[in-house]
């Protein structure tokens, strides 16, 4: 199962702080999309399923944003069998 993540930080947030909440994800084993505005997708297991990857992107998301000093952003994840193709 897989996982895509796309993000929309605050216009507010500092270089810093884009950095740091990055960094967290990268920590947490998303991978960015080269080439594509502030995607991201990770894989898991076969046993995991659509609801707990949801709630651990929303997890990783709000660990991102509290470890970063984020206070706002809009996210949209989607979880299904295969990876993300890019092209």
């Amino acid at each position: 199962m897989y996982a895509m993540l796309t993000l929309d930080l605050d216009n507010n947030v500092t270089s810093r702080q884009r950095t740091k909440f990055y960094e967290y994800l990268e920590n947490e084993q998303w991978k960015k999309i080269k080439n594509v505005t502030t995607t991201w997708y990770a894989g898991f297991d076969g046993k995991a399923t659509e609801a707990g990857i949801i709630a651990i992107a929303k997890k990783d998301v709000s660990n991102a944003a509290k470890h970063s000093g984020v206070s706002s952003y809009d996210a949209v994840v989607h979880a299904g069998p295969s990876k993300p193709t890019l092209f």
